[in-house]
């Protein structure tokens, strides 16, 4: 049994203990306010929910799990005048604002928790795809790859990239349609793209706190047209004309 493994077993095992305790403390009338019992079940989902969400440095799914619970105790708390559309707004704005603040902290601790995965398991790994691969996968979760895409005929790549980072060379693909795709999707991490300067590079990302750029060689745009689009939050994605 790994350690994500064991975690989740002590955090769901220890949740289930503390949710039978608080319903039968609750059924015997221990806690001053009357709580209903799918509300108690509901507050502790949610409960875990926010615990998991700071786990895994998730700032919306925090700040929303809290404001549903601050929703449910809105009477007791006194703060039925905001109930729903005020807190929801607040939230919403509260969650943008802390994202982009804590952006730097967040990757700060994704490439030391990615150096320490590393050391201790190696599932760090360059791999090389197959030659004649035309639709290429890669997928990185908290840690790192290159990939080198050498297929003779390139159609599509869908690289998904969440608290890692990626590095795909496509110098060596030949592209024989007129057309070719590179999605990209994840979050909290960083891209980056080697593609040769013929190609017509045309970027259709929709992206959230992340940063595109291009470097390298001027792009002469003679060759197939090849699309880079798809959805990514808070990181970098970098292409390379080589």
């Amino acid at each position: 049994m790994n350690k994500k493994t064991n975690w989740s077993h002590w955090f769901w095992g220890l949740f289930f203990l503390v949710c039978a305790v608080v319903l039968v403390a609750s059924k015997l009338g221990l806690f001053s306010y009357h709580v209903g019992f799918w509300t108690l079940i509901l507050t502790l989902v949610l409960a875990a929910a926010a615990i998991k969400s700071v786990v895994y440095f998730s700032v919306a799914g925090t700040i929303f799990s809290l404001t549903f619970i601050c929703m449910l105790y809105a009477k007791p708390l006194g703060i039925t005048s905001l109930v729903p559309w005020t807190l929801l707004g607040a939230a919403l704005l509260f969650s943008i604002g802390l994202s982009l603040v804590l952006q730097p902290l967040k990757r700060k601790w994704y490439r030391s928790f990615s150096s320490n995965a590393h050391a201790q398991s190696h599932t760090f790994s360059d791999t090389e795809t197959n030659d004649y691969e035309s639709l290429v996968n890669v997928n990185v979760h908290i840690g790192s790859a290159i990939r080198y895409v050498q297929s003779t005929n390139f159609q599509s790549a869908l690289i998904h990239v969440k608290m890692g980072d990626a590095k795909v060379y496509f110098d060596h693909a030949e592209i024989i349609a007129d057309h070719a795709v590179i999605e990209l999707t994840g979050s909290i991490g960083d891209i980056d793209l080697y593609i040769p300067k013929e190609w017509n590079v045309q970027t259709q990302l929709n992206s959230f706190a992340a940063d595109t750029s291009e470097k390298g060689l001027k792009p002469t745009k003679t060759g197939p047209k090849v699309t880079i689009m798809g959805n990514f939050s808070m990181g970098d994605i970098t292409i390379h004309y080589i």
